[in-house]
């Protein structure tokens, strides 16, 4: 083997390496640990404690930074600030109605975690928020 073929070798072999720790450091980083310490916070429309309470334990291990693409796109809590006041007040109200019709969570994580399902005063707590809400 001559000199350029080993040296080649080598170059691909540290690329590998390299490739491999890095998908390894990725996956090391738990998302769930990140989510968990995300809090919801509002400017636009006002959120009382007591509804950040119910969408943090219910809603935000999906629907903020390092949940689910399709649960992000309905409802993302991580960006809920940059939303107008009219687009606060729809989504508010879509969650009092996927919450009622009990469409969220989704029955996977009613199964896996019933801790999560809003009881009845949660989801009043919510509802009432959202129909509070005006469009400004």
């Amino acid at each position: 083997m001559n000199l350029k073929n080993k040296v080649m070798k080598k170059i691909h072999f540290i690329l590998v390496a390299m490739f491999v720790l890095s998908v390894a450091a990725v996956l090391s980083i738990s998302p769930s640990k990140a989510v968990s310490q995300k809090k919801i916070n509002s400017t636009g429309n006002s959120m009382p404690d007591s509804v950040k309470q119910v969408l943090s334990n219910s809603c935000i291990g999906c629907h903020a930074d390092g949940g689910k693409g399709s649960a992000m796109y309905m409802w993302n809590f991580s960006v809920w600030d940059t939303y107008s006041a009219e687009k606060q007040s729809k989504k508010a109200n879509a969650i009092c109605n996927a919450i009622t019709k009990g469409s969220m969570p989704p029955e996977s994580v009613k199964k896996a975690t019933p801790e999560k399902i809003p009881t009845a005063a949660q989801k009043e707590i919510v509802c009432k928020w959202a129909a509070s809400l005006k469009a400004k």
